[in-house]
């Protein structure tokens, strides 16, 4: 026999010519609750309806534990709340308290949640008006860009009026030895003769070649680079 079963009381059988038969209680398991059970029990069927529940719901076999809290919200049910040491019961806890908890538990989360975001969101509202603005520089440089572009056309719209009012003084040949040179030198066919250097290769000149040139007396050009030289002193 097992301790609690020693320890509880059980109320002496009532007499034979006392015994009323009991249809609520055929078996007289009254007699075999102790203090703290009936006290269980008398909690349970005391609870005022409306505020509390009237029994502790059971969970099926194969009921999870969202499908038991579903069960506990839709049938107005609740749960007894016991004291951690003697396990008697001391409140009752119903649906409108769960809400109640986990509502606050959301609104902790929330504002948990704001409290972690307004650094981030004053950092995000400061770099969006730094974007804002190096957009508007970019914009404008594009615009001073387009404008440069532009002048750089006219320029050589106009020198290339003015090469051409040129080359109608020059004869023939040295034009088109002039055109050969441009078109084999990627555009490059005339460069400028300083310190004993061709400008155009960057090779040393020879010096009666380089003192040819200063002279002034006929075009010259480089063995090495076949570029035009000129010279300014």
């Amino acid at each position: 026999m097992s301790q609690t079963a020693q320890t509880r009381e059980r109320r002496p059988p009532p007499q034979a010519k006392d015994a009323v038969f009991n249809w609520e209680d055929p078996l007289d398991l009254e007699s075999e609750l102790t203090e703290e059970e009936r006290m269980v029990r008398d909690t349970a069927r005391g609870s005022e309806p409306g505020g509390v529940a009237q029994e502790t719901p059971a969970r099926r076999p194969r009921q999870s534990l969202e499908q038991a809290l579903a069960a506990l919200m839709r049938e107005r049910s609740g749960l007894p709340v016991l004291e951690p040491e003697t396990r008697r019961v001391v409140g009752w806890l119903t649906n409108m308290d769960v809400l109640r908890a986990y509502n606050q538990r959301l609104e902790a989360d929330v504002l948990a949640s704001i409290e972690v975001s307004e650094p981030r969101a004053g950092r995000i509202k400061e770099l969006t008006a730094l974007i804002a603005e190096k957009e508007k520089e970019l914009v404008a440089a594009e615009k001073e860009i387009a404008s440069q572009v532009e002048e750089l056309k006219t320029t050589i719209r106009k020198q290339r009026v003015e090469r051409d009012k040129v080359a109608t003084g020059v004869e023939d040949a040295l034009l088109q030895r002039y055109e050969m040179i441009f078109s084999r030198r990627a555009g490059l066919a005339v460069a400028q003769a300083k310190s004993g250097t061709c400008q155009g290769c960057r090779m040393r000149l020879p010096p009666q070649l380089y003192n040819e040139i200063q002279k002034h007396l006929e075009i010259m050009y480089f063995p090495g680079c076949q570029l035009i030289l000129y010279y300014e002193g």
